[in-house]
């Protein structure tokens, strides 16, 4: 590791999270977080921010992440509350079975779930077990994996501190079935919306092995674009299904500004996955950078 890299995570992110956890609470971002925000992004971006007003879309997520304390952000990033809203907006049926959800791992009957199953918490970003076949799962190491995330908040405790919609869900253990297509995991359709319309799509291949990404426009034209991840090389057709997609995506959107919202497709049937209101973080970079203004446009901010 990199001697700057360690110094952001040993000193400087932590002096980010306190400050904003102790002093700051839950009011909007003043003046010292701004200031102690920018030199780390300008090192992972590459150009000067202006967050107020933003440009960019890197500017505008730092800006929501600022500012807005709107509770349906916290509705939709609790990854248990968010079923019911997207139950009323589109109907359960685009919903993954859910198998069990509680708050005590011990409560939890591995007896009685199918060999193959998802688990997770509801209240943070990558706290998730991936179960192919549960007569290989380690039970008591899984159950202090649980005890460990749920005793984290994943705001205060996560990065900069700054991404108010996870601070106040309760942690929550659920278990869903797992959606997989022939044997693998399907793949992951990143719709980014803009007040009801779905304007970009980023598809991500083996999320959880050999990572590789490809964005589109809504129209499905590929875009030159990299964000972190190997490009997919190999073409790729449209999914029979795209416009339910699209539509879905419209439609789950309508109410935010912004939203990115995450759905699975295995053969004609589609799942919904998450509705996301942090990409990244707004730490992703965008190459080429115009890309990061381009993404950004479109955001009209309440």
């Amino acid at each position: 590791m990199k001697i700057i890299d360690k110094f952001i995570e040993y000193l400087y992110m932590p002096i980010c999270r306190n400050y904003v956890r102790y002093i700051l609470n839950d009011k909007p971002a003043d003046i010292v977080v701004r200031s102690l925000c920018v030199p780390y992004f300008l090192y992972l971006h590459h150009y000067w921010p202006r967050f107020n007003p933003p440009r960019s879309f890197s500017e505008k997520i730092f800006h929501r992440m600022f500012y807005n304390r709107d509770p349906l952000l916290t509705q939709i990033s609790d990854k248990l509350c968010v079923r019911d809203y997207v139950a009323q907006k589109v109907g359960a049926d685009y919903l993954v079975p859910l198998l069990w959800h509680g708050n005590n791992p011990e409560d939890i009957p591995f007896n009685n779930l199918p060999k193959k199953f998802a688990l997770k918490t509801n209240h943070g970003c990558g706290y998730n077990i991936i179960v192919q076949d549960k007569t290989n799962l380690d039970v008591d190491l899984t159950k202090r994996q649980l005890y460990n995330w749920l005793n984290k908040n994943f705001c205060t405790e996560s990065f900069l501190g700054l991404p108010w919609a996870y601070k106040n869900i309760k942690p929550t253990i659920i278990i869903e079935a797992l959606v997989d297509d022939n044997g693998k995991l399907p793949l992951d359709y990143k719709f980014f919306c803009y007040s009801g319309s779905a304007e970009y799509l980023l598809m991500t291949f083996d999320r959880f092995g050999d990572l590789e990404e490809k964005h589109f426009d809504r129209h499905y034209k590929p875009l030159n674009l990299w964000n972190g991840a190997p490009q997919h090389e190999k073409k790729i057709e449209k999914p029979i299904n795209y416009e339910e997609m699209l539509r879905l995506a419209d439609t789950l959107s309508q109410d935010f500004d912004f939203i990115r919202v995450d759905l699975y497709s295995v053969g004609e049937r589609i799942y919904f996955g998450e509705l996301t209101c942090y990409p990244a973080g707004g730490m992703a970079r965008f190459i080429p950078k115009e890309y990061d203004f381009v993404f950004g446009e479109k955001w009209n901010l309440k």
